[in-house]
């Protein structure tokens, strides 16, 4: 799965889990299998093909961001947007592989 973890204004962070074989120029523009902040837990495929262990993540990030709103879960990303806000998505280990 892709995981980005993103801030946003209304929501504070969210987390969000997209098949692997989605287009990364694309993201966000695809709906996530799933996603999940301190105001609930979105689905955006049938219930069935949601994974269970996506299931379960999602849960346990909807409890954490509700205690702690400010929680920081950027150890759950693969993946982030390069240059900023308008950029592509990139895997996060490609960058930790170049160190």
């Amino acid at each position: 799965m892709i995981v980005t973890v993103t801030p946003t204004i209304m929501s504070g962070t969210v987390v969000r889990w997209y098949h692997d074989n989605d287009d990364l120029d694309r993201l966000p523009g695809i709906e996530p299998v799933a996603s999940a902040s301190r105001d609930g837990i979105r689905v955006g495929v049938y219930l069935h093909d949601v994974p269970a262990e996506v299931m379960q993540a999602a849960e346990e990030v909807h409890e954490t961001l509700r205690r702690d709103p400010d929680a920081d879960l950027s150890h759950l990303a693969t993946h982030r947007k390069r240059g900023g806000l308008g950029g592509p998505y990139e895997p996060i280990a490609a960058e930790a592989a170049d160190r």
